[in-house]
């Protein structure tokens, strides 16, 4: 007596066939588990870095659905089979040209079996019913095996966004077929960042893949919901994988969505439509981003006004709060420079008209309120009347006023004339004693005879 026992109508063998091509991309073997109200496809591939699921309801996707168990275990039965083998059973069949159009309708059931008894070899019976009366029927052998389940906490994901599957699939479209990588994150509040790169790989001097970066910003309002705890958190999956479940949630038209926590944790991506749920574990790596920081927005809330900036009025407090003045080193005295020439004006002083030093809050573009009197011009109504009393003029007076120093010294020797007796006095001569003779001066005519 056969294990399990379900029939598909045409429309469950093309759905079936589309998750067997999903799960080639992962792995080579693919693992059946079948439960009374649900049959399971499930696969890891060889890095065990990617894990996807399939799980079709039995009374939902299958138009008939028994099953009987072993007796060893009447709750559930599981084996593996190869994928390959088993996608070309339910491939797309293809007639003629003028027929094209009716080549996924030339199913009309089909109808498989699982079994395996004791005394008889296990097989995997597939019987195909065609509408032009034509009936196939395969058997493949599988491996009782028990399959590997990866394991995901949900209560620790408390990162999570949906989107629709057709958005996230025409924005992959964008990226090349080389690509490796894939960055999800967000760096404000309006736009979420998909970030595709490949490492650059070199053998020596030869250039293996050169390195390739794009990047392509989304608008929050095109997600249903959108929560980060951390602003700026970096999660980085392989593009492979996340291509693979976009490519298969695209042919079910429904919405995706991602639950995460931090890099270096497995990401799931999780969507489902008529009677079939799909889930895929992916690992992730990436940078954390800074915790306290959290960026929520859902559908209903974008379309709203915008909340208050709380983080701009709190940096623009901070910005009035103290702090420490760096000690900057004391700058070189320059060395002066003489003048050859002597300038009339004499020298004005000035103060300095450099700002004030920088302070840990200085990097903004912005001074704060309290502070920009600092940048003021100092002194401008002074500095105009020294310049106007430093011009030089001429005086028509014709009084000498000799400078300060000149004055000081005439005062002293004019108190060290009167401090002298008067016989030094008299013996001091009257005037200047001559240094040539009139004889030697007459032919110049300066003098008459």
């Amino acid at each position: 007596m056969a294990v399990l026992n379900f029939t598909l109508s045409e429309e469950g063998v093309n759905a079936l066939r589309d998750a067997l091509a999903c799960l080639g991309k992962f792995s080579d073997e693919v693992s059946l588990e079948a439960k009374k109200d649900r049959l399971v496809f499930t696969t890891l591939n060889l890095s065990k870095s990617a894990y996807a699921s399939f799980s079709f309801q039995a009374g939902r996707f299958f138009s008939k659905y028994h099953f009987e168990g072993v007796p060893q275990n009447r709750e559930k039965y599981f084996c593996k089979l190869y994928n390959r083998a088993l996608l070309s059973l339910f491939r797309a069949r293809s007639g003629d040209t003028l027929h094209e159009r009716e080549k996924d309708t030339t199913i009309e059931h089909c109808d498989v079996a699982i079994v395996d008894e004791p005394g008889k070899k296990s097989r995997f019976i597939t019987k195909i019913v065609f509408r032009n009366g034509i009936t196939t029927k395969y058997r493949l052998p599988f491996e009782v095996t028990p399959p590997v389940h990866a394991k995901f906490d949900k209560d620790q994901a408390t990162n999570h966004w949906s989107i629709p599957s057709r958005t996230v699939r025409q924005l992959m479209d964008h990226f090349g077929p080389g690509i490796e990588y894939l960055d999800i994150h967000s760096e404000d509040e309006d736009t979420v960042n998909f970030t595709c790169f490949t490492e650059k790989v070199k053998n020596g001097e030869e250039v293996l893949k050169k390195p390739l970066h794009t990047s392509i910003a989304i608008e929050r309002d095109e997600f249903e919901d959108f929560v980060v705890e951390e602003d700026k958190l970096h999660i980085v999956i392989s593009v492979k994988d996340f291509r693979a479940a976009i490519q298969h949630a695209g042919l079910l038209g429904c919405q995706i969505s991602a639950y995460y926590s931090m890099p270096s944790k497995p990401m799931q991506l999780k969507y489902e439509s008529d009677g079939i749920k799909c889930e895929f574990l992916l690992m992730t790596v990436g940078e954390r981003g800074a915790p306290g920081q959290k960026a929520k927005r859902t559908r209903g809330s974008a379309k709203g006004p915008k909340p208050p900036q709380l983080e701009a009025a709190a940096s623009r407090a901070a910005s009035h709060a103290p702090t420490p003045v760096p000690q900057q080193p004391a700058p070189q005295p320059r060395a002066s420079r003489v003048d050859p020439v002597p300038s009339l004006r004499p020298p004005i002083t000035r103060p300095s008209q450099r700002p004030p030093p920088a302070t840990f809050e200085s990097e903004s573009l912005f001074v704060p309120q309290d502070d920009e009197h600092q940048w003021d011009p100092v002194n401008v109504g002074e500095d105009e009347d020294e310049e106007e009393n430093a011009r030089l003029e001429w005086d028509v007076r014709g009084d000498f006023h000799p400078p300060a120093s000149n004055m000081r010294s005439m005062m002293a020797n004019q108190n060290a004339q009167e401090s002298r007796p008067d016989d030094e006095a008299d013996s001091l001569p009257s005037n200047l004693e001559p240094t040539q003779r009139l004889s030697q001066v007459r032919r110049f005519g300066l003098f008459d005879d």
